[in-house]
């Protein structure tokens, strides 16, 4: 296991601590499936359960930021704007048969998430907090 889920990654609102959750077990499957030697024909699909993670998740979580008035929607839509492009980026170079994407998008996404959890979704929640909309950080 690659990437270990811990309360420091909670941001105290379900669904998205649920969704958050899944890309760290599409994480984890992409470096069981490299320790295995099967991590470039696995790879295909597991863009596809990005694809759909990050359509729905960054969805979810923008419609909640607007319906809850938060801060700096503008710089968070931003991130998952680029985290998009990053994936497809990734994903056209891997079907263009590339050396050690899966490597590189291991190495991206456990960043990403990390980073993106622990700052940019953190500071949501400290702004949230106040409007009674986070469950128990």
């Amino acid at each position: 296991m690659l990437f270990v889920w811990n309360d420091d990654y909670k941001t105290g609102i379900t669904k998205i601590d649920q969704d958050h959750k899944t890309l760290v077990n599409l994480i984890n499957d992409l470096y069981e499936a490299m320790q295995d030697g099967s991590g470039g024909a696995l790879l295909l699909p597991i863009f596809s359960a990005l694809k759909h993670y990050t359509e729905n998740h960054f969805a979810e979580e923008e419609r909640y930021m607007v319906e809850h008035d938060a801060p700096d929607q503008e710089k968070h839509f931003q991130e998952h704007k680029l985290m998009v492009a990053k994936l497809a980026d990734l994903e056209s170079r891997h079907r263009k048969g590339e050396a050690a994407i899966s490597l590189i998008t291991l190495s991206f996404l456990r960043d990403w998430l990390k980073n993106h959890i622990c700052m940019i979704d953190q500071e949501m929640v400290l702004q949230l907090k106040g409007k009674d909309v986070v469950q128990g950080t």
